[in-house]
């Protein structure tokens, strides 16, 4: 006799079932986002609420994006979430979008247009300041530092080296001496990280604005026999935070993929149904190190990863 009394509550994420969340999101190949995707079908399918997950076979495919969100919107979903690639290249896109009618909200990294509703990701700034004073402490605030860059020009990769050397501004004694440009691939901070210990011997520690850059670095200083050199990511990719584990990198600074496709279904879904929404919605970071690590590697763990 008590059966019927869970089936009520049930009843109102079927009749979510009306709506279509798009969520256009970078690569497959990143680990990163495909944790974005499952963390956002699983909160869809706890909801009761439809979602659509594109990616991009590259990283900076932004022209696969922009077909995607005009698919989205010929197709008429009610929502479209866009994690982009460009900053500028996405906007007549999303613009048209929102002209159609359809709200847009921003994920990760800044889409350069005043027409999104709302901004889910996290404070890439503040993730590159982490990382900097990090670095500085294991170095008792002397040493020579480099940095591998991501994609020159994105809004991400500006936003971490921007704290990154704002961090170091406050260590007189440390020497930014190498930047190299890694385009956010594990095999070009590989390649990036050989050039430093060429150029560079005495480097002391390196910062990869993102883990897979870091990763390769690592692979190149291992190969190198330099097993001396304090290496921080920034990401928070289960491969880079088994790294940290293992010791194989020192730090990384771990973002929360999961939470960012989460909250972008749940306050999209939000906004279907009451018409608001923060401006300005942060997913939090965590210096992950050996002591902190096990319960996020848990986190991925727990979603299949």
């Amino acid at each position: 006799m008590a059966a019927p009394a869970p089936e009520e509550p049930a009843e109102e994420p079927a009749a979510q079932e009306d709506y279509t969340i798009g969520l256009v999101l970078k690569s497959f190949s990143n680990p990163f986002w495909m944790m974005a995707k499952t963390a956002a079908e699983a909160k869809a399918k706890e909801l009761g609420v439809n979602v659509v997950v594109l990616g991009t076979t590259e990283e900076g495919d932004y022209q696969q994006q922009v077909a995607h969100i005009e698919d989205l919107t010929t197709q008429g979903a009610d929502l479209i979430v866009v994690v982009p690639a460009e900053a500028s290249a996405l906007v007549p896109a999303v613009e048209a979008a929102v002209d159609a009618g359809i709200p847009v909200i921003n994920l990760d990294s800044p889409i350069e247009t005043d027409k999104v509703i709302s901004f889910i990701g996290s404070d890439n700034v503040e993730g590159g300041k982490m990382a900097g004073n990090f670095i500085a402490e294991q170095l008792g605030g002397k040493g020579k530092v480099g940095v591998i860059r991501g994609r020159l020009g994105n809004p991400v990769e500006l936003q971490r080296y921007e704290g990154f050397t704002e961090a170091l501004k406050a260590y007189p004694d440390i020497e930014l001496v190498a930047e190299g440009v890694g385009n956010w691939e594990a095999d070009e901070g590989f390649t990036v990280m050989e050039d430093f210990l060429t150029a560079h011997p005495d480097i002391q520690a390196v910062f990869g604005e993102s883990d897979r850059m870091i990763l390769g670095a690592s692979q190149a200083a291992q190969a190198a026999g330099r097993d001396d050199i304090v290496l921080v990511g920034l990401d928070g990719i289960v491969e880079a935070l088994r790294a940290v584990q293992d010791g194989s990198i020192s730090a990384d600074v771990a973002q929360r993929p999961d939470l960012m496709g989460e909250y972008a279904v749940q306050y999209g879904l939000d906004y279907l149904k009451t018409g608001k929404i923060d401006p300005v919605l942060i997913t939090p970071m965590t210096l992950a190190v050996t002591d902190n690590v096990q319960p996020l590697i848990q986190s991925w763990e727990d979603l299949g990863f």
